[in-house]
């Protein structure tokens, strides 16, 4: 909300935003000529975030990785919520996308973490 106050007394006015100085007409509370105008913006801003943790003994490479949150879904061109889940100690792989407005799954797949191949990093590069 716009507003105009009194420079001195900060007294709400009845006075357009964009008043010359010498058209304004004095505080009737403290007869100052001086404003303090008021411009009110407002914007949504909205978060998503992808969550990992990984299970480890020290010194050694995770056991177990997960990866929990938003990620954008290139196919579809818009955010999805992502589960992925690498247990190497009990040699599975869990994956599933599912669209947070309906919560309906669009990708899901449990394997042997052994038989999961050619995917992410292990994709064959091109050239």
């Amino acid at each position: 909300m716009d507003a105009v106050r009194c420079g001195q007394c900060k007294t709400p006015l009845d006075e357009p935003l964009q008043t010359a100085a010498d058209s304004r007409i004095p505080c009737p509370k403290c007869g100052s000529t001086s404003r303090l105008t008021e411009k009110a913006f407002a914007e949504t801003i909205s978060f998503r975030a992808l969550l990992g943790m990984k299970a480890r003994k020290p010194g050694r490479k995770p056991f177990l990785e997960q990866f929990s949150g938003a990620s954008f879904f290139w196919k579809a061109q818009r955010w999805v919520d992502r589960l992925m889940r690498f247990d190497k100690r009990n040699d599975q792989y869990q994956e599933v996308v599912t669209d947070p407005e309906t919560g309906t799954i669009i990708h899901k797949c449990e394997e042997p973490l052994s038989k999961h191949r050619g995917h992410g990093d292990a994709r064959k590069k091109g050239g």
